[in-house]
């Protein structure tokens, strides 16, 4: 903690889901009185018990006192009523990535709250703008998006929508500190910062596994490069049916503003393993990986090198440039567009938040610590780009 806590206030939560109810815990442990809303008590009641959980584990740790415990336990209010979030000087929305779902969701909650109240959404893709394009206030809101495990993760991507006051900026800030996190701003835009360059990386991999490289080979390029977690074991924690939902929303935003839409071969990828093969990741009990009855990960699916292809040998020391390097040349394509304000954000979003390797400094510090700089880097990009596609084309400011 930063020495400022959130005590004393009210901070609402809609949705108990597993972001919504690991942000209600993370908000009651920094102090703050918490209502925690859903469609109905029981589903509240199952989101509650994550926080009874975490605390279980931190009695059995030794890491909290009992009384500790149940004071904050005692903070977290359940509610399937919305107005009961009238008190809460912030309101997080934390339900399905659908546009319309949250649009109602977050118009109900301004019906019932005060003028003043802060409203945000966890979205981690869909625009501030558009969420808030129904408000009547929507200068008092802001994108929250936080990063599972929320109890855990160091980074709070604030977004900020065309109408967005520096009020509501300043307010939002105060609490992502107040909750000892670190905050970055990126201006509004479909996937923001974080989400867009994540997508990347995880794309790539998906990409690969349809050229018939072999998926061992995929998930231990990223180990050598640093990444905390491989991305095909990533993807079966995400799931594929979200990732492939996101994509789907990103595609119907695109249509709707007359925009041309640009598919990867990623997509082909994952409607097979999807709709053929029925394998959507670690909750579905199969995926890139095979699953025993209890969840836990037995080995990557030998089915994988069958299903596509043909088979593709490639160098491990590629295979781990292209995770790295798409990432950040999408990085520079944020920086240039002005979606993320910093190279130093840009570098505190990449690793907080999306697991890029700790040890470059992140991904526009990546470009200097090549070997031979941003010159070595832009050499090295095209050699991807003429062996494995355009998209490792740089920006020219990398050169």
């Amino acid at each position: 903690m930063n020495g400022k806590t959130l005590e004393g206030r009210t901070i609402g939560v809609v949705g108990a889901g597993m972001m919504g109810a690991a942000i209600a815990y993370t908000c009651a442990r920094a102090g703050a009185d918490v209502v925690l809303a859903a469609r109905t008590l029981d589903g509240a009641r199952r989101g509650k018990s994550y926080a009874e959980r975490r605390e279980s584990r931190a009695l059995e740790a030794g890491a909290t006192e009992p009384s500790v415990s149940e004071a904050l336990l005692d903070r977290i209010t359940l509610t399937e009523r919305t107005a009961d979030l009238a008190p809460a000087g912030l309101v997080v929305e934390a339900v399905s990535e659908s546009v319309s779902l949250k649009q109602q969701i977050l118009g109900t909650i301004e019906s019932v709250t005060e003028p003043c109240t802060v409203l945000a959404s966890t979205t981690s893709t869909l625009p501030i703008t558009t969420l808030g394009s129904k408000l009547a206030r929507p200068e008092s809101f802001i994108g929250m998006h936080f990063f599972s495990p929320v109890d855990r993760m160091p980074l709070v991507e604030t977004v900020v929508g065309a109408c967005t006051s520096q009020a509501t900026v300043d307010a939002a800030l105060d609490c992502v500190r107040r909750l000892g996190k670190t905050p970055i701003i990126v201006r509004d835009s479909r996937g923001f910062f974080t989400s867009r360059v994540m997508e990347r990386y995880l794309d790539e991999a998906i990409i690969a596994v349809g050229e018939g490289i072999d998926p061992d080979i995929v998930e231990r390029a990223a180990t050598a490069a640093g990444y905390p977690v491989p991305p095909l074991q990533l993807l079966d924690e995400i799931t594929l049916t979200l990732n492939r939902a996101v994509q789907r929303e990103n595609r119907l935003a695109a249509e709707a503003a007359d925009e041309p839409w640009h598919g990867s071969d990623a997509d082909r990828v994952r409607d097979r393993m999807l709709d053929e093969h029925g394998r959507g990741g670690r909750s579905a009990g199969r995926g890139f990986y095979d699953y025993d009855s209890t969840g836990a990960r037995l080995g990557l699916w030998p089915g994988l090198r069958d299903t596509f292809g043909p088979p593709r040998s490639i160098p491990v020391e590629d295979m781990r440039d292209r995770l790295l390097f798409i990432e950040v040349i999408e990085a520079l394509r944020c920086l240039d567009e002005g979606v993320v304000r910093s190279e130093a954000d840009a570098d505190a979003g990449s690793v907080l938040g999306i697991g890029f390797p700790a040890e470059t400094g992140g991904v526009v510090s990546f470009v200097r610590s090549c070997s031979g700089g941003p010159e070595q880097f832009t050499t090295r990009a095209l050699e991807l780009a003429a062996r494995y596609g355009d998209r490792f084309v740089p920006p020219p400011q990398s050169s």
